[in-house]
């Protein structure tokens, strides 16, 4: 499969039924996160296309993040994000947001940690010299159940009606990047719901965090969004290793 082929024509149906559900024309593009040459215009950090394809279909263990939706003014494609802090000069690479440090470490620590699930401890996974380019090569795709820009919040109830207007699209994409771990962000866990009553219908509860698919040998995480606030980001990482630890050796 060509992912970037299927994405812009997935993407421009999306455009075609949200016009005509009268939710606008405007569809923030995500997925494979493109991993080519970076790119810095106008004060704006920015990805190319580039290996992203070969690093998916080659890696034994490849991240699928599922978001809300994007916080925003206007839709842009969420494929040639950086993480690095915009307006900050061409040679600074630092990354500031809460959100994608914290992406940036959870990812860290799911793709390095073993086959008997032991992960990276926080002091080595809160290392921007660590985490930012591991992550800027890791096999990761991040898609957002619902394209439509939206705003600081979205109540619960609005992000499920919006994932079950556009169910098949959205299921569609999902199934097609066949991710060993989903990572469910947010949503008080309507994100990991849709996901096991659409997609990985066997998924069986391991704790609070985990959940298994035996069938399809996947995992899937229900998470605190990575912009929450709510806890420590060593807690926020230390409970997510500490209970996908012990269902990673099922997987590999």
């Amino acid at each position: 499969m060509n992912y970037h082929d299927f994405e812009d024509a997935l993407f421009a149906e999306w455009r075609r039924r949200s016009v005509a559900n009268g939710d606008g024309d405007e569809i923030a593009a995500d997925g494979l996160l493109y991993r080519g040459r970076f790119a810095y215009r106008d004060g704006y950090w920015s990805r190319e296309p580039g290996d992203e394809e070969r690093i998916w279909k080659s890696a034994a263990r490849r991240v699928l993040i599922l978001t809300k939706d994007l916080n925003d003014d206007e839709a842009w494609d969420i494929r040639c994000e950086t993480g690095r802090k915009n307006f900050s000069g061409e040679g600074n690479v630092t990354v500031s947001a809460q959100l994608h440090k914290n992406l940036m470490r959870w990812v860290y620590g799911l793709l390095t940690m073993d086959a008997r699930g032991r992960a990276k401890p926080f002091a080595e996974a809160d290392r921007q010299e660590a985490y930012r380019p591991f992550y800027d090569m890791a096999p990761v795709a991040r898609v957002n159940c619902k394209k439509q820009v939206g705003t600081s919040s979205i109540s619960t109830p609005m992000l499920q009606a919006f994932m079950e207007r556009y169910k098949d699209l959205l299921l569609r994409q999902i199934e097609a990047y066949d991710a060993s771990i989903l990572l469910c962000c947010g949503g008080s866990g309507a994100i990991k719901d849709f996901v096991a009553q659409n997609y990985l219908t066997d998924l069986v509860q391991k704790n609070n965090w985990a959940y298994y698919s035996p069938s399809r040998r996947k995992i899937v995480i229900d998470s605190w969004h990575p912009s929450y606030t709510g806890l420590t980001h060593e807690k926020m990482y230390e409970d997510m290793m500490a209970n996908v630890g012990p269902v990673m050796s099922l997987i590999g």
